[in-house]
């Protein structure tokens, strides 16, 4: 991905923070023309990301830390993690009112290029951040999440789903333009996953790839190291 792409789509998103969480009820530059099923997929992942997140926790590219309300309780400490940081003032806010502002963290930087330490979290939680990367971008992360993540630790990945729908106004990989409210525009790199796509994952990076939901909008998946790569639905 060349530097021009990636600055635009830092940008884009430092400045989509303000209307950031409306794709979540099926507004915003949503591709789907259904915001009930933005809605009810938003109930199915919350749910997950209140079971599977827990302990020592880094919400990596968090944005406004849209899920923190649903694992915050669950949690010994939570490091917010986003190159933006007007998504990361948003996110701040909302740690406080979920009153949990002791015990977060908030850091500004790349996920790519950060030292995130040794065995320190429990749960990495990987909210729409690899439909951005490439797959060379992809094993770079999961080998800094390895080394990072306790031997027992795991991360819980919710991104996009392709398909017939979403094909009426998307390309499934590369280059994309986005818009925000006010009419500008951007260019992103942006991938969508089939269940084949997780198979590759789990195959390209020697992990486990467990799938917990795979709707018609969304999905989730848990990700450990141990043992050799599969794939299982739940």
């Amino acid at each position: 991905m060349s530097d021009d792409l990636t600055g635009s789509m830092f940008d884009y998103y430092a400045q989509r923070a303000p209307e950031f969480d409306d794709v979540y009820l099926g507004g915003g530059p949503a591709s789907i023309s259904d915001p009930q099923a933005y809605r009810d997929e938003v109930d199915i992942l919350a749910r997950i990301v209140e079971r599977t997140c827990q302990g020592d926790l880094l919400d990596l590219a968090c944005g406004t830390a849209f899920w923190l309300p649903y694992y915050a309780s669950r949690c010994s400490h939570i490091t917010l993690f986003d190159q933006s940081q007007e998504m990361l003032a948003v996110a701040r806010d909302r740690a406080a009112s979920a009153g949990a502002t002791d015990r977060t963290t908030t850091i500004t930087g790349d996920a790519l290029a950060y030292d995130f330490g040794e065995d320190r979290f429990d749960t990495a939680l990987a909210a729409f951040l690899i439909s951005h990367f490439t797959v060379g971008q992809e094993a770079q992360l999961f080998d800094r999440l390895k080394t990072a993540l306790k031997a027992a630790g795991q991360i819980l990945i919710l991104d996009s789903v392709w398909n017939d729908a979403r094909a009426q106004s998307r390309s499934k990989k590369g280059p994309q333009t986005r818009t925000l409210a006010d009419g500008r525009a951007f260019e992103i790199y942006k991938k969508y996953f089939d269940r084949d796509d997780l198979a590759a994952l789990a195959t390209d990076h020697g992990v486990d790839v467990s799938v917990e939901h795979f709707g018609k909008v969304y999905f989730a998946a848990r990700v450990t190291f141990e043992g050799e790569w599969r794939l299982s639905q739940s």
